[in-house]
């Protein structure tokens, strides 16, 4: 008998194309009936061939409405839901389309399996090393084994006891150094078995169209991307001692310990490169660990500087540089008609400040103040510098009618970011402020005072996500503000009509708030030791928080 031939899915004709984008199999008239319907899609158009045929897609029926197909996903909940839902147990609460969530999903399991790739070589790499530091070690602890037999030659039986009791100390510390290495090339080994057991069930979920494995997904890299510590043992020394017969038993032999010290663990990014990382949770209570009061009239700006100092201004037109105390150590006469709007430090130790009125950004150089870009046109608003010391700039329109992120390299334009990939701005347009960070991963945060956002983007300007503020809380609207990142990638913004911080992970997921008693918080900046300085706009004061633990 026959075999039935494949339809279309959207008509009865037999099909001849597939897009494998959608997943749908189409006849030739039918083709550009479907590009049209889904328009903000790429289409992988490609010849029908059984080969494409792949199991129908999972369908799940709503929980609390059987008769509803789950189209939407409860961002609060965690858990598929419908459109009834809404009105209903998952009233007020955050919901996106489920389709839209998998696919986001799919994504970062797809960069997760990139990044696990680089992480097995790197494993690989540091397991070889342990093993070869075990060898060197068993090797160089032999030779002294051998240098302690040719000491108890050379002595006879006068010392043989004292030669027994240093060789079962000997013995001791090298069985304990050697376990200590062996252990930790056994959990370095470990680590990389899990890191390759984490690429097959990420290759593996790929592979299967069912989204509840995909909805069920929980990342991983995370807890791969700070690799061990390893013990960098010295061996253990035998010191030979000349000394007179009469002093023979308490000086024949000095016997130095090996020395075991820890190599710290290290960061791989998503470009594969390695770098220093925080390996500090968050404190379950952040800290206030010291208020600075800096007799700044509204205080606007802050760039932490070097052994706890930073640099700050206000309306006062002045730059000054005060310690934790309060004492200004050195200020700057900055006329500018109350226009600054934002403050960066170069690797330089330069400090570069963003003008409203004069539509560009100040550098200053040996205490004098000099232009650095003419942005004729737009208004700068926040500055950074990112990880190749490129400036980057917040920018609205001189009628505020659009925004941009400029990066700039030596003065000269390198790059612009204003639209993503469907030509909608990324950015509000208003004259409210803009501050922006690069994220240790290297993506670009800004914080979108009109947009009631923080933007967070690819290096290459994609759209990453928007994070909107902790929809779970009976807040008030969430207005960010300043922001930094920290060694971990986390985010931290101003939340200004809260009186609080929201941190959130790389990914956009919220963790938890600082509050501290702030009052009205509106820049930040991050010293060395992951302190959080937090610049108040009414008080003029600095509270540094401890929010990591030590």
């Amino acid at each position: 008998m026959a075999q039935d031939p494949v339809r279309c899915s959207l008509c009865p004709e037999v099909v001849v194309i597939h897009c494998g984008s959608c997943q749908v199999n189409l006849c030739a008239k039918c083709l550009s009936t479907h590009i049209d319907r889904n328009k903000s899609l790429k289409h992988e158009i490609v010849p029908y061939t059984s080969q494409l045929v792949k199991p129908e897609a999972e369908i799940q029926k709503c929980r609390d409405h059987p008769k509803q197909q789950c189209d939407l996903f409860c961002q609060d909940c965690s858990v598929p839901i419908c459109s009834r839902c809404l009105t209903g147990n998952h009233k007020r609460h955050g919901a996106v389309d489920l389709e839209e969530i998998c696919e986001t999903t799919r994504s970062t399991v797809k960069e997760d399996l990139e990044e696990l790739r680089k992480f097995r070589k790197e494993y690989e790499k540091v397991v070889g090393e342990s093993k070869e530091e075990l060898a060197k070690y068993i090797e160089e602890s032999d030779k002294e084994r051998d240098s302690l037999k040719e000491l108890g030659k050379q002595w006879h039986q006068m010392i043989d006891k004292v030669i027994d009791k240093v060789g079962k100390d000997m013995d001791e510390i090298i069985q304990s150094d050697t376990k200590c290495l062996q252990d930790n090339t056994e959990e370095i080994q470990s680590a990389l078995q899990d890191v390759k057991d984490s690429i097959k069930a990420n290759e593996d979920i790929l592979q299967d169209d069912r989204f509840t494995r995909l909805l069920s997904y929980a990342s991983k890299n995370d807890a791969f991307r700070i690799i061990p510590s390893r013990p960098a043992i010295k061996t253990a020394k035998i010191v030979p001692v000349n000394v007179k017969e009469g002093d023979i038993i308490p000086k024949l032999i000095h016997f130095q310990r090996s020395i075991c010290t820890k190599l710290p663990g290290y960061s791989l990014n998503r470009t594969g490169d390695v770098s220093s990382i925080s390996t500090k949770s968050l404190l379950p209570e952040p800290e206030l660990i010291a208020t600075v009061k800096t007799n700044c009239k509204q205080l606007k700006g802050i760039c932490h500087n070097e052994d706890d100092r930073v640099w700050i201004y206000g309306t006062d037109e002045i730059l000054r540089e005060v310690d934790i105390t309060g004492t200004v150590q050195n200020c700057i006469t900055a006329i500018s008609k109350n226009s600054q709007k934002d403050i960066a430090k170069n690797k330089m130790g330069e400090i570069v400040f963003s003008h409203l009125s004069d539509e560009c950004v100040n550098i200053v150089r040996e205490g004098k103040i000099s232009k650095l870009l003419d942005l004729s046109g737009w208004i700068p608003f926040g500055v950074t510098f990112n990880a190749d010391d490129d400036l980057m700039v917040c920018m609205r329109r001189e009628d505020y009618q659009e925004s941009k992120v400029g990066i700039f390299s030596q003065g000269k334009l390198k790059k612009e970011i204003q639209f993503d990939e469907t030509g909608k701005p990324l950015f509000s347009a208003s004259r409210n402020n803009m501050y922006i960070k690069e994220n240790a991963n290297r993506d670009i945060c800004v914080s979108d005072w009109n947009a009631c956002a923080v933007i967070v983007l690819k290096s290459s300007g994609e759209l990453r996500f928007r994070y909107t503020g902790n929809l779970s809380r009976s807040f008030k609207q969430f207005y960010p503000h300043g922001i930094v990142t920290d060694n971990y990638c986390r985010i931290l913004v101003v939340d200004r009509k809260n009186d609080c911080l929201h941190v959130i992970d790389r990914n956009g997921k919220f963790l938890t708030y600082i509050t501290c008693s702030l009052q009205d918080p509106y820049v930040l900046s991050m010293d060395p030791d992951e302190n959080v300085w937090v610049g108040e706009y009414d008080t003029g004061c600095v509270k540094v928080i401890r929010y990591l633990e030590c």
